[in-house]
Formats: C-alpha cells, sequence, structure tokens
C-alpha cells in the first residue's frame, strides 16, 4: 500500500492510499493528474509509520501537525495503527 499526503497551500492537509503504483496512476489519471501542491509518498505502510512517528520531520512542525494529523487518520481508518 502506497500512502499519500498531500499539503494544498491555503487548504487542510489530505492522506489517502492507493493499493499499488497501477493503481495510484489510475487515482492521479481521474484526478487529472497529480496535485499541484507539496506531496509526500510513503512506499508502504511501515514507512507511513516511521515517518509518523518522527518527530523530527520538519512538515510536522508548527502549522504542520495538521499534516501529520491527516497521516494518522490514513494509518488508522488503514488499520496500519493503532488509535489509542
Amino acid at each position: 500500500m502506497i500512502y499519500v499526503l498531500e499539503c494544498p497551500e491555503g487548504a487542510s492537509p489530505r492522506a489517502w492510499f492507493a493499493y499499488d503504483p497501477t493503481d495510484l496512476q489510475r487515482k492521479f489519471d481521474a484526478a487529472g493528474g497529480p496535485p499541484d501542491c507539496e506531496m509526500r509518498l510513503w512506499a508502504d505502510e511501515q514507512a507511513a509509520i516511521l515517518a509518523f512517528e518522527n518527530d523530527a520531520e520538519p512538515l510536522w512542525q508548527g502549522p504542520g501537525w495538521k499534516a501529520r494529523w491527516a497521516l494518522r487518520e490514513q494509518l488508522v481508518a488503514t488499520d496500519a495503527l493503532a488509535d489509542a
């Protein structure tokens, strides 16, 4: 599973997933291409969890907590992370 985090300027971050590279391309095609904003991709569940748990990640600093929260919610929704 590929985890995707979109960070559009002036809007709330959005996290979602694709099952594999083909599904990712299909979703980009359906949306008219990749989003025109900062985007982070993690190739698998473990990479996304490690990024989420990294307190030193610059993206998570200041107002970036919203991006971290969006990734957390996606990890919980896909049962990759326990909601504790």
